[in-house]
């Protein structure tokens, strides 16, 4: 597994909190890839989710915004989907917090059907990205 990390002018000290995991992480075989700018501008979530994807080198991408926060089993368990099928976009159930806000969107991403996953594929990529295998 792979760290993949790209600040996008962060003024926040992030890079410093993610490079304080480095060594635990990696003894458990997590390497890390960190990058990122220093520019008085953020450059967006489009750039930032680019320039961590072009520094990765794995085969499948998963990926976590620093205010989402993953439950334990999700990278395993979205793993095992795309080995059963390796050209899926893979998601997951979301929860709100606090509970009950943007309650609509919520009930909306929980209860997409099969067929809204074909015709709303562009929304969704824009709005609930979070795990996707290449």
């Amino acid at each position: 597994m792979e760290l993949s990390v790209y600040d996008d002018a962060s003024t926040d000290g992030s890079r410093t909190i993610v490079e304080a995991w480095r060594e635990r992480l990696e003894r458990r075989g997590v390497s890390m890839v960190i990058s990122g700018h220093d520019s008085a501008q953020p450059r967006g979530v489009g750039h930032a989710k680019n320039q961590a994807v072009s520094q990765s080198s794995g085969t499948f991408l998963c990926f976590q915004d620093a205010d989402d926060v993953m439950m334990p089993q999700r990278i395993h368990l979205q793993y095992e989907a795309c080995l059963f099928n390796s050209t899926s976009l893979i998601g997951c159930q979301v929860r709100r917090d606090p509970e009950g806000s943007t309650e609509r969107y919520t009930r909306w991403i929980n209860n997409i059907s099969q067929d809204q996953l074909s015709t709303q594929a562009n929304i969704l990529h824009s709005l609930a990205q979070k795990t996707w295998s290449n």
